[in-house]
């Protein structure tokens, strides 16, 4: 069976969204209120929003293919809100996407 090319991209999208909210959490809201650089919220901010969006969408896309569980995509929509659970996102991923090979 034919892995999808969508749920590829979304484990990889999962660490690098992950990795934008850590970034966001752990580094410029720090330096917005430590520091006094609130234009560090700005530029992660909005880089955080715009991959976080294009992973909700990739994970709506997916789940309306049927690539993915329902309870599984439910997983992946919550680890996305967690700092670091991006990781487990994509290790859950790629776990299935072994499974379909």
């Amino acid at each position: 069976m034919k892995i999808p090319q969508s749920l590829r991209y979304l484990s990889v999208l999962a660490l690098v969204e992950g990795a934008s909210l850590v970034a966001l959490v752990g580094i410029a809201m720090p330096l917005k209120y430590y520091a006094g650089l609130p234009e560090a919220v700005r530029v992660v901010g909005m880089a955080h929003g715009a991959l976080f969006l294009l992973a909700t969408a990739t994970l709506a896309w997916v789940l309306s293919r049927g690539h993915l569980p329902a309870a599984k995509g439910a997983g992946v929509f919550a680890a996305s809100l967690i700092p670091f659970a991006g990781v487990w996102s994509h290790r859950m991923l790629v776990r299935n996407i072994k499974e379909r090979s």
